[in-house]
């Protein structure tokens, strides 16, 4: 007698599950039902519908290449207002160097840095923020890079040294801005107040701290709530602060900050095109909550050089001039206006106070003679 299993017998074909149909016909049905589907959004979404659909299914596909820039900068309007307010936030408008004359000169401070940083003309101490919304502590780095610079051009006796993004950023957020935000990025008054309060820290080892290399994930891990600055690192950098700092209104007060040797610090919402034009500037587009430096000034075509924080390979298209950082772009003087408008912009001096001063004229690209200074008109950065 067999002890093998009995044979399996054959459904008969009416007893098939709707389960076993589907799955030996699926492939016939898939086009069925796309062609199904098509027809009822035919019926009962008007033409202009469909295309729409269609629209938002292409965006939602974006190139795997394509740049995605990270921004940072909070508009916090209790602050916003704050800074309008003379009585609580100076302003440049007011101060001696703000009421002082116009010059006709042009002003490019990014080759007052690199004579004082000892870089040869390819190059410029620019940081990429990279993934982290840290352009807040950036901006305010590429603007103390400048005061120090300047300072020394116009006779103060000590070493340049490029000042580090961590302990801006994490120091406004957390020792200034008490830890409120939430995510990333910081408010332009806040990194004000860091800098005049406590101040700059170079980017140097520091006992076991390395700050050598800017590091983006530091910046935000230090930025978090309960982190802020290593309390090793606060007494040296309220050794260096910023002397003072004053809120810019209005392209005139940007035109005058410049043209003394005070860089601005643009904080807004206005974004702009990648690529440069034939003279070097970016048109305005779409919208950015980031903070730049304005860095230099020009008249054949009025507008201020504009330092960002992505790195060197994001802008595209011709500098002018050619030793212009590749980091940055020109922005015509009417958009200037709309950047510093939105009330979070500040104008940095190395002195306690905005005296105004007339500075050498071989700091400008068609000066002829050299005025000469009494460095105890100013009040240096020592380190």
């Amino acid at each position: 007698m067999s002890t093998d299993p009995p044979a399996p017998q054959p459904a008969p074909e009416g007893g098939r599950s709707l389960r076993d149909f589907l799955v030996k016909n699926k492939l016939q049905l898939v086009p069925l039902a796309t062609a199904l589907l098509g027809i009822v959004l035919g019926y009962f979404l008007p033409p202009e519908r469909v295309k729409e659909v269609e629209k938002i299914v292409e965006v939602l596909v974006p190139l795997l290449d394509e740049f995605s820039p990270t921004q940072g900068w909070v508009p916090d309007q209790e602050q916003i207002a704050r800074n309008a307010d003379p009585l609580v936030t100076e302003q440049f408008a007011n101060t001696p160097a703000g009421k002082a004359a116009f010059g006709a000169e042009d002003v490019y401070w990014w080759r007052t840095v690199r004579k004082a940083a000892k870089m040869p003309a390819n190059r410029y101490p620019n940081v990429n923020q990279r993934h982290v919304g840290c352009c807040v502590g950036a901006a305010y780095k590429h603007g103390a890079d400048v005061v120090q610079a300047t300072a020394i051009q116009a006779g103060g006796r000590f070493e340049w040294k490029p000042a580090a993004v961590e302990p801006i950023y994490a120091g406004s957020r957390v020792e200034i801005g008490k830890g409120r935000i939430s995510g990333d990025g910081s408010v332009g008054a806040w990194a004000a107040q860091w800098c005049r309060e406590y101040g700059l820290v170079p980017m140097e080892k520091h006992g076991n701290i390395d700050l050598t290399t800017f590091d983006p994930n530091r910046a935000r891990a230090w930025g978090q709530r309960g982190r802020g600055v290593p309390d090793e690192l606060e007494p040296l950098a309220k050794s260096h602060p910023i002397k003072s700092t004053a809120l810019v209104r209005t392209a005139a007060d940007v035109k005058r900050a410049l043209q003394q040797g005070y860089p601005v610090v643009v904080c807004s919402s206005v974004g702009f095109r990648m690529e440069r034009d034939r003279d070097g500037f970016a048109s305005p587009q779409g919208t950015w909550a980031h903070a730049m430096a304005f860095i230099g000034w020009r008249n054949d075509r009025p507008g201020a050089f504009c330092l960002n924080s992505w790195g060197d390979s994001v802008h595209t298209g011709p500098v002018w001039p050619a030793d212009a950082p590749v980091a940055g772009f020109w922005v015509d003087e009417r958009v200037v206006g709309r950047m510093v408008a939105e009330g979070d912009s500040f104008a940095l001096a190395d002195v306690s106070g905005f005296p105004a001063r007339q500075v050498p004229l071989d700091w400008f690209v068609r000066g002829e003679r050299r005025r000469e200074f009494d460095p105890r008109d100013l009040f240096a950065l020592a380190w």
